[in-house]
């Protein structure tokens, strides 16, 4: 430890003594230190981050496997309970949420919170315990009597300023009363991965965010996540075999709604954010954790050059050491302690730049009212993570340079002391040149193939015009209204918003394109026979008013649009797009055939019309099927939209128009 200690008070002198050489390697190792805590940073608030609940590890994801391979994590509720009544000797509880956007009001003023609808064993089955108050319990998951909410603890702090008293206090959700019984520990966001919930309600109350009221047996309503805790002891493999029986059971039983079911269970950590065979989000986590690591590695090799240069300059420093005793061994060591203590400045500094990159990433703006979390904070995995590279990397530019330093000729060295340094060709030295130009350019070049990419993606042919159209979202339920009343709110909105200036066309659409809302559902097509072992389809489908195509400038084929004549006394009626077409009616007329969906098994729907492709779920892969239907036949669990305004102006400058008409027509009403 002396002699350690000499070593480390040495270098530090040395350091001090070359403060351009150190200003220079610190730079150089921060920037890639800084960059890889980063990239770790996101990948760990992703990935690696455990829940802040009870034994984490047990925690596991469910979700339905078709017949390709795909991965559907939604569930039927009363599939949700067969498999809970039927598993109970794997997994020692089993929870289910939906994920809604509901008004909660507080003497009259109304906000749009993230709201869960859990079962009555969520919280217990999660291990977790109250800020303040209670959670929800397991008789209240269906029973509509004395509705209770239990606050998360952001929204308690930011709303209601963390007031001690909120337990007791009556507010509403959608118009309806309920009582704030409890506050989710600090720390505790809820399942759904980088969202913030901020409000929770029993399971049985989903009917006031726009569930249909036979949700809780309707096996062809699949809306609710499922999670589910293992026991002590079981493992992955045996509650997955326990599972297969259950799924095998259940196609039985139900052959309708679970033909051929296959159900798979994953560790929680890996279906963030939801169960991927692929697993996309771990290759693109490791594509750019690899891309970190280069620039680290060119910055490793940029400061192992400069070292290489310094260990020749203090060749006869080291010859003058070995002639007064010092060994190769004690030489290598004290050249690698200065390594390693330029890399932990280095590493300190990385650190600086890192927690300020993941502090400005966490601020970005994404364009949405919602509560998104991006939690970017340094933890413990982090923190290890920067001082293991700031480690590496000292030993990484040091080895080289220490071991060619401790082994040079002594009588050599000390003969050609007086006349400058010892000439020849410098391999290592010539062979990290290469290596760090190589590095850059690639590096360069894959920075420009994203660019290119970027500009490619705003250039792509979305097959509908986003330009001048603003959109506003709202939902009238929110406030408690009506049916009737929510209906009568967005024809009279429509009409006054279209008679304002500089309004080309104005329409309501239940889902923007690209946006965070999208319905889907099973379709069954009339004369369409399912190929062999294969589930019913889902499509996604869109609910609009007439002038929804005239608004987004998405040309029309064939057939006609919706009129406000459409209504709930008539034919139900679609529009289809053209992948649809060429997947059900292929080298066929579409106009007048048939199909049904699973929410609506009763009702027949008829296409009217077919509308060109566009993209709303991703830019890149084929488009699906799609469809779209009128909100006036479909509003009861609709209400929320987004009313979309063309523009013959620039879109911002109509904002305070139409919030002015919104305001004036709802004043409560979150927008």
């Amino acid at each position: 430890m002396g002699s350690l200690m000499q070593d480390v008070q040495y270098g530090m002198r040395t350091l001090r003594k070359n403060p351009g050489f150190t200003a220079v390697a610190i730079l150089t190792l921060a920037l890639g230190i800084g960059a890889n805590t980063a990239i770790f940073s996101l990948v760990d608030a992703f990935l690696l981050r455990p829940l802040p609940v009870k034994d984490p590890q047990q925690v596991t994801t469910l979700a339905y496997q078709l017949k390709g391979g795909q991965l559907i994590n939604i569930f039927s509720v009363p599939d949700y309970r067969d498999i809970r009544e039927q598993t109970g000797n794997v997994f020692s509880g089993l929870i289910t949420y939906q994920i809604s956007i509901d008004g909660l009001s507080v003497n009259g003023k109304a906000d749009r919170i993230v709201t869960s609808y859990v079962a009555g064993n969520f919280f217990s089955t999660l291990g977790i315990k109250p800020a303040l108050g209670r959670f929800i319990l397991p008789s209240e998951e269906e029973t509509a009597v004395a509705p209770v909410l239990v606050l998360g603890h952001s929204y308690w702090m930011t709303r209601f300023g963390g007031d001690p008293g909120i337990v007791g206090t009556k507010v509403s959700i959608n118009g309806h009363p309920m009582t704030v019984v409890g506050v989710a520990p600090e720390g505790f966001h809820g399942l759904f991965p980088f969202g913030e919930i901020q409000g929770y309600l029993p399971l049985g109350l989903a009917t006031i965010a726009g569930n249909p009221s036979d949700f809780t047996t309707n096996r062809g309503f699949r809306n609710a996540f499922v999670f589910g805790r293992l026991r002590p002891g079981v493992s992955l493999k045996q509650a997955q075999a326990s599972l297969d029986v259950v799924a095998q059971r259940l196609s039985q039983e139900n052959p309708k709604d679970d033909k051929d079911l296959s159900l798979q269970v994953f560790p929680e950590l890996r279906s963030r954010p939801n169960p991927d065979p692929k697993n996309t989000i771990v290759v693109i986590s490791t594509l750019f954790l690899g891309l970190s690591a280069l620039v680290l590695l060119l910055a490793c090799v940029n400061v192992g050059n400069i070292l290489l240069v310094r260990a020749t300059v203090r060749e006869r420093e080291m010859a003058i050491r070995a002639a007064l005793g010092a060994g190769r061994i004690r030489l290598i060591r004290q050249l690698l302690t200065e390594s390693i203590l330029l890399a932990v400045c280095g590493g300190l500094a990385g650190i600086a730049i890192g927690y300020w990159g993941i502090s400005s990433l966490g601020h970005i703006n994404l364009g949405t009212d919602l509560p998104v979390r991006l939690d970017f904070g340094f933890d413990w995995r982090v923190f290890g993570f920067a001082f293991a590279a700031a480690l590496l990397t000292g030993i990484i530019v040091g080895i080289v340079p220490a071991i060619r330093a401790s082994r040079g000729n002594l009588a050599q060295i000390l003969h050609e002391g007086g006349r400058g340094l010892v000439g020849g060709r410098h391999r290592v030295r010539d062979a990290l040149v290469v290596a760090q130009v190589a590095g850059s350019l690639m590096l360069l070049i894959i920075a420009g193939l994203f660019t290119r990419s970027l500009g490619e993606a705003q250039r792509t042919n979305l097959g509908f015009d986003p330009n001048h159209v603003v959109n506003f979202f709202m939902d009238p339920n929110e406030i408690g209204y009506s049916e009737a009343q929510g209906r009568e709110f967005y024809k009279t909105l429509l009409a006054r918003v279209r008679a304002l200036p500089g309004v080309i066309s104005a329409s309501t659409a239940n889902s923007t394109p690209l946006g965070y809302t999208n319905s889907g559902d099973t379709v069954v097509v009339e004369g369409y026979e399912l190929p062999a072992g294969q589930p019913t389809p889902v499509s996604f489908y869109n609910v609009i008013s007439p002038d929804y195509f005239k608004t987004l400038g998405i040309p029309m084929l064939r057939g006609r649009v919706f009129t406000d004549a459409d209504d709930q006394n008539t034919q139900f009626v679609a529009i289809v797009n053209e992948a649809m077409v060429k997947k059900y009616w292929p080298n066929e007329d579409p106009i007048g055939r048939h199909f049904k969906i699973g929410a609506e098994p009763q009702r027949s729907i008829t296409v009217i019309g077919v509308a060109k492709d566009s993209r709303y779920q991703g830019m890149t892969g084929p488009i699906n099927p799609y469809f779209y239907v009128p909100v006036s036949q479909h509003f009861a669990v609709n209400t929320f939209a987004a009313l979309q305004v063309r523009t013959a102006a620039a879109p911002e400058s109509m904002i305070p128009e139409v919030e002015r008409v919104i305001q004036s027509m709802a004043p409560d009403l979150p927008v």
